[in-house]
């Protein structure tokens, strides 16, 4: 999902209509407000445009970083509206955008490529077992399934046996797993 260039365009969007509503609220406010959120905003630009970088460079932390951004502009806007007098327009809808965000950036999140491999792994074990032993069309050995070696089988290589005879008529050898 991280590669994803839809929604890398989807969450630009998202950050523009953001900072649009995020400076039409700053805006509104009056002195030390006005120039207190203006450095809360230049710091949530800089944030921005370092996830966008890290976004078009398919760095994984560029989604963690922009649900923490996410987070603080929801924060940010919900102060602003506390501390203004005046009715916001489309303060909803920014507050709804915001959420988007969030929700967009975090499932976004990808996980470390060792726990993808291991739930790989675990559906593997679990899922596709159509035989009691398996070998690969490109070696000359077969394996029992729970063998370290018949777990590095590719499934489009595998080729499964009920038993040993079976495997042995297809000229497969035993492999130092199989008892």
């Amino acid at each position: 999902m991280c590669g994803s260039k839809f929604t890398a365009f989807v969450m630009y969007i998202i950050l523009l209509i953001t900072f649009l509503g995020l400076i039409n609220m700053i805006f509104n406010l009056h002195r030390f407000a006005f120039y207190a959120e203006l450095l809360i905003f230049l710091g949530l630009f800089l944030a921005a445009i370092i996830s966008a970088i890290g976004i078009n460079n398919n760095f994984r932390w560029a989604w963690t970083l922009l649900t923490v951004f996410f987070i603080i502009v929801f924060l940010d806007m919900i102060f602003i509206y506390a501390i203004s007098g005046a009715e916001i327009p489309y303060f909803l809808l920014l507050l709804v955008v915001a959420v988007v965000g969030f929700s967009i950036s975090f499932f976004n999140i990808e996980k470390p490529k060792e726990e993808v491999a291991e739930e790989e792994e675990k559906k593997v074990k679990k899922t596709f077992k159509p035989g009691k032993y398996i070998a690969s069309k490109t070696g000359a050995k077969y394996h029992a399934p729970k063998c370290d070696w018949a777990k590095r089988i590719k499934e489009s290589n595998a080729v499964w046996f009920n038993s040993k005879e079976e495997a042995k008529k297809a000229g497969y050898k035993a492999g130092s797993c199989v008892e």
